[in-house]
């Protein structure tokens, strides 16, 4: 096995020696917008740049799934979150300084998975609660702490997804004590939206990259006491894929930084609420950023 240093350091000579070999790549997103539209980004890059022969395998159910098929030699390349890899995948202690992290994230696929990532794309989706911003009822709560002063009661919605995590639903109840008037709804996203539109639900849990969250009518509430997670997201690879086509490593750590909050709104919009292919939004993006 290669050490980090040298591994994330070869690409510069590694291009040369593999620009004759045609990549040919099997890249793998979850099934969820986002996931769909960075793998799409990154292997319209690859073909751009390479002309790579990619097998898209999309809708991937979970990252348990995902990270199995890297493992397996099912999957070369995909999007992966730092929260999940931690908790769910490597099982290891959550560093949260970024220098740290991306270390001990680079070491923990290379000992796991035969795999490695590359530095964060530059956004972050971490778990974010949201109440009606127009309700006077909660005109005065800001954070999280302030909802669970309410004798009352919230009704709650999520997804379960949600539930599931490691630092979710029952973290949320744990550290705030949060009172609930009713049982929690759990349905997709854009369902639990209309809830809270329509006061079936007070509190929605969403990422922070969901686009509806720039719409006034709705506000976020502070997590005060911090107890999620930052959640940067990354490209993993594995290290098999790498050394026979050592010419994908510079062209996917190109999309390193340059990914921020904003602008995957923005993208996440164009699809979910705009309607827009895939294809069509990472194929404008690259386009605009000058990558492609």
């Amino acid at each position: 096995m290669l050490k980090r240093r040298a591994f994330l350091a070869a690409p510069g000579l590694a291009f040369l020696s593999g620009c004759t070999s045609t990549p040919k790549l099997k890249i793998g997103a979850k099934d969820n917008i986002e996931s769909n539209l960075i793998s799409e980004i990154a292997g319209q890059l690859l073909e751009k740049k390479l002309q790579a022969r990619l097998e898209r395998r999309f809708g991937i159910p979970g990252s348990t799934v995902a990270y199995q098929s890297l493992q397996g030699g099912d999957m070369d390349v995909y999007p992966e979150y730092s929260r999940i890899a931690f908790k769910v995948l490597l099982k290891l202690v959550e560093q949260l300084d970024d220098g740290l992290m991306l270390d001990v994230l680079q070491k923990g696929f290379q000992a796991q998975a035969q795999a490695n990532c590359f530095p964060f794309l530059g956004f972050e989706n971490t778990h974010t609660a949201v109440i009606r911003a127009d309700d006077f009822n909660f005109s005065n709560i800001t954070n999280l702490s302030q909802a669970a002063e309410s004798k009352s009661g919230w009704r709650l919605g999520c997804t379960s997804d949600f539930a599931q995590s490691p630092e979710g639903y029952n973290e949320l109840k744990f550290q705030y004590k949060i009172q609930e008037s009713g049982g929690t709804r759990l349905e997709p996203v854009n369902q639990l939206y209309f809830g809270l539109r329509e006061k079936r639900i007070d509190i929605l849990i969403t990422g922070s990259t969901d686009p509806r969250l720039t719409d006034p009518r709705y506000r976020v509430l502070v997590d005060d006491k911090r107890i999620f997670s930052p959640n940067r997201c990354t490209i993993v690879y594995s290290q098999a894929a790498a050394l026979k086509y050592p010419s994908i490593l510079p062209v996917l750590q190109s999309l390193s930084g340059k990914l921020d909050q904003g602008t995957m709104q923005r993208l996440n919009g164009e699809v979910e609420i705009n309607k827009r292919g895939f294809a069509e939004v990472a194929a404008e993006w690259l386009t605009k950023s000058g990558l492609a």
